[in-house]
């Protein structure tokens, strides 16, 4: 009888461990490429907005609170003293770094590595905080070669299918679209204080990229793991127009390799590593 208890006991653990969620994190190293003056790629194309139906933006929390205890820290970047603040109060709403503030909308240029508590927990997908990115000799040859890192950062997840993977949202660089609020912000506030009315901006400034780089990465598990990334890496030019060069690459990955996917604009190393299995 006892010998037969085990033996179940035994399966059912098994069955268990067979059966449980794996886990994996993924280190993300995105530089931009040196200008090439005889560079013949035409990113005059228009492209379709990239969007998804399962979208996770873990970037913006973690920028928004890293802003805030800047702004807590005195640094004038995240203060927002506007016109009408300081007519209507000798004390400007600036001086409180409350949750009303756009902290994200603040940045001139995002940091390249979001700074966020370190987690060893599997209850949710999360970011990797600094001292657990794992590519520091790789960002040493980056800098060697005069390459400049726009966004270096990583996240925890567990496996799942294509249909149920959600595409987690990247961002960085510089922030195109700032100067343009700032404008329209300023020209409004008189207006604003007489009546609230909706800003206008010229169809032409509408589009503007709101970062440097924008976009979608999706990870999933079929037999082999699969990355699938869609980016809009933009500049402005000469002439104060933006232009925009989609970074859209599929590829089969395998566990703890380094992999390199190019573009003329931009570069991206990525590693998937497993986590607790």
């Amino acid at each position: 009888m006892l010998l037969r208890n085990s033996f179940l006991l035994l399966c059912c653990l098994f069955t268990s461990s067979s059966f449980a969620t794996r886990w994996f994190e993924i280190e993300v190293l995105i530089y931009k490429q040196r200008p090439a003056p005889y560079l013949q790629e035409d990113f005059s194309l228009k492209h379709d907005e990239i969007t998804a139906k399962r979208e996770k933006d873990l970037l913006s929390p973690a920028y928004t609170a890293q802003a805030r205890e800047e702004c807590l820290n005195g640094d004038s970047r995240f203060q927002s003293t506007t016109f009408a603040d300081a007519i209507i109060t000798s004390n400007p709403h600036s001086n409180v770094c409350d949750e009303s503030v756009d902290y994200l909308s603040s940045y001139d240029e995002l940091p390249v590595t979001p700074v966020v508590e370190a987690r060893d927990d599997t209850d949710e997908i999360y970011l990797l905080a600094p001292e657990q990115l794992q590519f520091i000799e790789q960002r040493k040859q980056l800098d060697r070669k005069g390459l400049t890192p726009i966004l270096h950062t990583g996240w925890r997840f567990p496996e799942m299918s294509e249909s149920k993977a959600p595409s987690i949202r990247l961002f960085s660089g510089d922030h195109f679209s700032q100067a343009l609020d700032s404008q329209a912000t300023t020209d409004n506030d008189f207006i604003n204080l007489v009546s609230p009315v909706q800003q206008y901006i010229p169809e032409q400034l509408q589009t503007i990229p709101k970062w440097e780089l924008e976009g979608l990465m999706k990870i999933y598990v079929r037999h082999y793991l699969f990355i699938h990334a869609d980016f809009d890496i933009s500049q402005r030019l000469e002439s104060g127009d933006y232009e925009k060069a989609r970074f859209s690459q599929f590829k089969r990955v395998i566990s703890n390799e380094i992999h390199y996917f190019d573009h003329p604009r931009m570069g991206m190393i990525v590693q998937i590593r497993r986590y607790n299995h």
